[in-house]
């Protein structure tokens, strides 16, 4: 579940860091000073937070709710269609125009609740998650000031290699609980 605004800032993530490459060697500058750089894994993070945890499995369930409920709309549409064609081969097809009414009727039921079911469930992943990733966002943040980081990159996407020392997210993974557990908000 992961949302376009973190794929947009995985792409200004990726060109930010081509520039500070770019730009350190062009200037001579690494080696002269010290940057202090962190890397973090921003999926491992919400995949170990309890909060990201509890809403992805109340979208879960929502999805295997709205899934059963379709399921069900689509056998009455089949078993409507057997009766039909059982029926069909021994009455004439005006007496059949009632069950292809109700199949159709049934069809666009179905068709009508999936897409109201989609959009429910991204408008509850929206709603459950935004808040998640908005807390993560200012906890990296937090972190960078308070230990004085430069930069932090997202390690799956910028990153061949870290030594761990660099990888905050074991320590985000804490924190985000420590958070959630506490009711609090990053700031």
């Amino acid at each position: 579940m992961k949302s376009l605004r973190w794929g947009a800032r995985e792409a200004r993530l990726t060109l930010l860091f081509i520039l500070i490459v770019t730009f350190s060697f062009s200037t001579g500058s690494i080696g002269q000073e010290a940057f202090k750089l962190g890397v973090v894994n921003t999926e491992e993070v919400l995949k170990g937070s309890e909060e990201a945890t509890k809403a992805t499995e109340t979208l879960r369930a929502a999805g295997e709710r709205l899934q059963k409920q379709l399921q069900e709309t689509a056998d009455a549409v089949r078993t409507i269609q057997e009766q039909k064609a059982k029926t069909q081969l021994f009455v004439e097809d005006a007496q059949t125009a009632d069950l292809d009414n109700q199949i159709l009727q049934l069809q666009q039921e179905y068709q009508r609740d999936r897409e109201i079911g989609q959009q429910a469930l991204l408008d509850k992943e929206r709603e459950l998650l935004e808040p998640i990733y908005k807390s993560l966002e200012e906890l990296i943040i937090k972190v960078g000031q308070t230990e004085n980081y430069d930069i932090i990159f997202e390690k799956r996407l910028v990153t061949l290699y870290a030594k761990d020392e660099h990888d905050l997210t074991k320590k985000l993974i804490e924190l985000m609980n420590e958070n959630g557990e506490n009711g609090e908000k990053s700031e």
